[in-house]
């Protein structure tokens, strides 16, 4: 009876991961640059690796769902246009890179400011480098152009040229962030006067979050029965 409860357990874990999952994309339907995050998991056998496993009537009935791992989505958002040239969206695979407290970072929102030394910053104030890993400044008063390489023009003149990589291994750092290891440069095409908007669907993801809700209240149901069917076993025990 306990080992049902477990089985019971492991699924209500899942759905209670999948629906963190599925509100925090909901929550950030609107955040600039955001890629959607889903779960996967998979049902394994309680009897997994054993040499000889027991002769059992419902060997599924000991099955458990394991989690396995997040997944993130890095299919493009669309892009909408500003106008303001300095917010560059990117097409294609890619990420930004950006500095913060001496760490490398990645982003795919290009909503990008000049700070108070005419440094190209994103909106969080963090310094965006350019191929050569340094901060990019540019005159303040001067014409910016950039091209679909990454390449910034200031009246004509190249100032740099953002950084833009692949990423492997990649994970949400919160922040408009992610982190990952490098994995050369990307081929992605750089627009000016436009920003990526998240890749979340809305719709698919409140389908998601029912659900999850459901699932999880079927699988607290289940445990509560077991534990019901505990008591009544206690209760026969003692008389």
């Amino acid at each position: 009876m306990q080992k049902g409860i477990y089985v019971a357990l492991s699924s209500a874990v899942l759905r209670s991961r999948e629906l963190e999952t599925v509100t925090n994309n909901l929550a950030n339907v609107s955040t600039v640059g955001y890629k959607k995050t889903s779960t996967s998991s998979r049902f394994y056998d309680i009897f997994e690796g054993m040499a000889q496993k027991p002769d059992v009537a419902y060997p599924k009935a000991r099955g458990m769902t394991d989690f396995n791992k997040y997944h993130i989505d890095t299919a493009d958002g669309n892009i909408k246009t500003t106008g303001n040239p300095l917010d560059v969206a990117i097409m294609g695979e890619g990420f930004f890179v950006v500095q913060k407290k001496g760490q490398n970072f990645y982003s795919r929102s290009g909503s990008f400011t000049l700070d108070k030394d005419n440094t190209i910053v994103s909106n969080n104030g963090y310094k965006v480098l350019d191929s050569t890993n340094r901060p990019i400044t540019v005159e303040n008063d001067g014409n910016i152009s950039i091209a679909h390489d990454g390449t910034i023009n200031v009246n004509g003149g190249s100032v740099g040229k953002f950084k833009v990589v692949k990423l492997n291994g990649l994970m949400h750092e919160g922040d408009s962030l992610y982190s990952g290891e490098e994995a050369g440069v990307s081929d992605g095409e750089v627009v000016q006067g436009g920003l990526e908007m998240s890749n979340v669907n809305p719709v698919r993801e409140m389908v998601g979050v029912m659900t999850a809700l459901r699932q999880y209240d079927s699988s607290m149901k289940v445990i509560s029965s077991f534990e019901d069917l505990s008591k009544r076993s206690l209760e026969l025990a003692r008389t």
